[in-house]
């Protein structure tokens, strides 16, 4: 049934039954009361029942205590949802027939040192020994079915509606979280006698995100939108959504729109992975692990035993999940999200000048969309002049800085040698080497896709590296590939790096970037394929993990949080045998 069914039900039931019980039913969280509450606000001055009582059975331990919760919440309908309990009582008291009634009240309340009600000894003998029948014509409402406590039975509560409903001419809406009870539980034993009829209260995607979200503003628009592919539907958890995705929203609000893209991207997702129950399916750990995959052995899958079968599907399936969401793999920004989610706050201090680095790759990237745009021009608008070309093309290199190729100005020279102007695309060249030599965004020939070919573009190249006397640290090296494809050379470079060198640099990692990099040097272990007769994925591998071991065995505390790591045991102990 969708809301406005569902209202129209709950308003027919409030409004034209008497002496009838129902059932609100729906899954955990999905705002049963909240819309429930709704339909009293707008409709209890047109109510039947002249009264109308809340009541939650969480806690409630005795049918005595639920008689007597029903009498001191009873209230007007007119003023339903707008009196307080501690009012409700007081007024209940004085309706009874005692002359000490508000003294009654004042003591039971604390408003003196005595704590008994003297006529009774207590509110729940007032009510007890009138067996609460102060109680009539009223609409009530019992929240929280299953919750009650454990004294408390199914058939006492069903038994006392019934009593209600035949004897008292009462109204009960029952509401319920659907699949809370057990098969054999006894409600459903005895509900068929007691109820007329169940609304099932199931809203859509848009539904329940209406309730929660302003579709109006652009911002909560993609945080909704995203929500929906995860299928989150519950109230509770659109709530934590959105108490999230305002927490980040001042860090984020006027950045590019890559970085808005990527917040409202991986809040709903780490809300769903934490706090959507055990039929979820990644746990929010798994987005800080993941690399675009999650597979322990993806070239030795015949070799895994029954259980690692096992976990691999699992992974695999996760895998699926993540890449089906638009998910690519865990970076700085997701760990900033996942803290913070994790936290419950935003930690300016972090938060803050990650943004501002993403900023910077966002606005070289799309700098690097002028070089593409030159390039498109050139092959499809052949109602250009040439001088506009090589203008475009001038532009288009100067701006995209570091981020143009050499193979793509070997290109580019190719052009303005085509058109005449040689020594005007050499002077381009000699600037784009000016650049890319203050940066040192090239390492190693290896890291490139395609070498130059004209003579002037691979002499400038010679320069560039053979001006290099740089020695590369195994932090500089490893920012090198990290989530990058690693080069030969790199890796070469990485091997060179003891067991110890290893242990330091893990060791000296910020908490931002260890998990992370510890990751990405591990998955070198799963790695093959380079043409070298040394197995440098191998070295790497070995020596990283050996690191990690040595951290692992420095405290059982430090095993403990160290445990994350240890998948890669057996891979560890399988290339340390091969070796020996």
């Amino acid at each position: 049934m969708s809301v406005a069914q569902v209202k129209k039900a709950l308003y027919d039931f409030s409004v034209h039954k008497t002496g009838s019980a129902i059932v609100l039913k729906g899954e955990w969280g999905t705002g049963k009361t909240f819309l429930w509450n709704q339909v009293i606000k707008a409709n209890r001055t047109a109510f039947v029942q002249p009264s109308y009582s809340y009541v939650s059975l969480f806690g409630v331990n005795s049918l005595t205590d639920l008689k007597i919760s029903i009498f001191e919440n009873t209230v007007p309908c007119v003023k339903a949802n707008d009196v307080t309990s501690k009012d409700s009582i007081i007024a209940n008291l004085v309706k009874l027939d005692f002359s000490d009634a508000m003294a009654a009240a004042r003591k039971g309340l604390g408003y003196t040192k005595e704590a008994k009600i003297p006529f009774a000894g207590s509110i729940a003998g007032v009510v007890e020994s009138i067996q609460y029948s102060m109680i009539s014509q009223t609409l009530v409402c019992i929240d929280d079915f299953e919750r009650r406590g454990a004294s408390l039975t199914a058939r006492d509560v069903l038994g006392l509606i019934s009593n209600m409903i035949e004897e008292k001419k009462c109204s009960v809406i029952l509401i319920l979280n659907d699949g809370s009870l057990q098969k054999d539980d006894e409600f459903f034993t005895f509900s068929e006698k007691v109820f007329d009829y169940e609304v099932n209260y199931a809203p859509t995607l848009d539904e329940a995100a209406s309730i929660v979200f302003d579709y109006e503003d652009p911002y909560y628009f993609k945080v909704v939108e995203n929500s929906k592919k995860l299928k989150i539907n519950n109230i509770r958890l659109l709530r934590k959504v959105k108490y999230f995705s305002d927490l980040i929203r001042p860090f984020v609000d006027g950045k590019p729109n890559e970085i808005l893209d990527a917040a409202t991207m991986l809040v709903p997702l780490a809300i769903y992975a934490k706090y959507s129950g055990s039929e979820k399916s990644v746990d929010i750990d798994d987005l800080e692990n993941y690399k675009g995959g999650f597979s322990l052995h993806p070239a030795e899958q015949k070799d895994l035993t029954p259980e690692q079968k096992v976990a691999e599907e699992k992974k695999l399936a996760k895998q699926a999940f993540l890449h089906g969401y638009g998910y690519g793999e865990a970076d700085e920004f997701t760990f900033e999200i996942v803290k913070l989610v994790k936290n419950g706050y935003a930690d300016s201090d972090s938060l803050s000048p990650l943004i501002d680095s993403i900023s910077v790759t966002v606005a070289k990237n799309r700098l690097r969309q002028k070089i593409i745009s030159a390039w498109h021009t050139f092959h499809h608008d052949i109602t250009i002049s040439d001088e506009a070309l090589l203008l475009i093309f001038e532009t288009a290199v100067r701006d995209s800085g570091d981020i143009t190729s050499p193979y793509e100005i070997d290109g580019v020279l190719e052009i303005f040698i085509a058109a005449g102007f040689e020594e005007r695309g050499k002077t381009l060249v000699d600037d784009y080497f000016e650049v890319i030599r203050k940066s040192r965004p090239i390492t190693h020939r290896r890291e490139m896709y395609k070498l130059p070919q004209n003579s002037y573009v691979v002499q400038r190249l010679d320069e560039y590296f053979g001006e290099s006397n740089k020695i590369w640290t195994l932090a500089e090296l490893v920012e090198q590939f990290h989530g990058r494809p690693v080069t030969g050379e790199v890796l070469e470079l990485l091997s060179d790096f003891t067991d110890d060198e290893f242990y330091d640099y893990f060791k000296s990692l910020s908490p931002l970037k260890f998990v992370s990099y510890a990751e990405s040097l591990l998955f070198l272990g799963s790695r093959t394929g380079l043409p070298a007769s040394v197995d440098y994925y191998k070295i790497v591998f070995i020596r990283a993990f050996t690191a990690l071991l040595r951290i692992h065995d420095e405290s059982p505390l430090m095993a403990l949080r160290m445990n994350k790591f240890m998948e890669y045991r057996q891979m560890y102990d399988e290339k340390l045998s091969v070796n020996h």
